[in-house]
């Protein structure tokens, strides 16, 4: 199916997904309003709750992930503001993990300037997440090779097992079970960005002291 098409798609279904979703969301407040006080009642309806808010969150994912492309115009622009942008916008928990983010001297890149918020977002809202016992620790460096930069975003979180790190950037593939929130959009969607610019993304981690994850910008 061809991008364009695709999109439509996903247009098109994110509009008739979302209205039976309404539907059940406006008909389980009112079985809330009705029966919450019954403690079993109760439990069913924060399962249909919580049900069809994953699913919008799902769709809302598909469809972001449908409408990314490799972008038609690109502006030079200092990383550091965007990791700026990408840190005001997980500020609330930035200061609920009481995590300390470090940023090392970064490079004037030529890029889509939203594409790579979204992407620095999505890369350190996950070593938020998925943090250890410690507050997280996240540190953000580049390095020139030839004809790129290399830029990485290292934490000291849970890890990854190296069994499964290319199975990371695949869509909707999680590691872990509802108790981490997510779609397994966010790093699929992080490849996406990073090669619509010509460049590469992986993630080092023996599984144990945390992750690196490396992404390219060709100069």
């Amino acid at each position: 199916m061809a991008s364009e098409e695709l999109q439509r798609f996903c247009y098109a279904a994110s509009h008739d997904l979302k209205e039976p979703l309404r539907t059940i969301t406006c008909n389980t407040q009112l079985l809330e309003r009705h029966y919450g006080s019954d403690s079993q009642a109760a439990e069913f309806i924060s399962f249909i709750i919580d049900g069809v808010t994953r699913m919008t969150a799902l769709i809302d994912g598909l469809l972001n992930y449908s409408k990314t492309r490799a972008p038609s115009s690109r502006t030079a622009v200092n990383l550091q503001s965007l990791v700026q942008w990408a840190l005001l916008k997980l500020e609330p928990s930035v200061r609920e993990s009481g995590a300390q983010i470090t940023c090392g001297e970064l490079p004037v890149v030529i890029v889509d300037e939203n594409q790579i918020v979204q992407l620095l977002h999505n890369l350190l809202s996950n070593a938020l997440k998925y943090r250890s016992d410690d507050p997280p620790a996240i540190n953000i460096s580049s390095e020139e090779t030839a004809g790129e930069h290399v830029i990485s975003v290292r934490d000291n979180g849970v890890g990854i097992d190296p069994r499964y790190r290319d199975q990371l950037f695949i869509p909707f593939k999680r590691l872990h079970g509802k108790e981490v929130p997510g779609v397994g959009l966010g790093l699929a969607l992080c490849r996406k960005i990073v090669e619509g610019h010509g460049g590469r993304i992986w993630v080092e981690s023996d599984g144990q002291h945390g992750s690196v994850f490396k992404f390219t910008l060709p100069f």
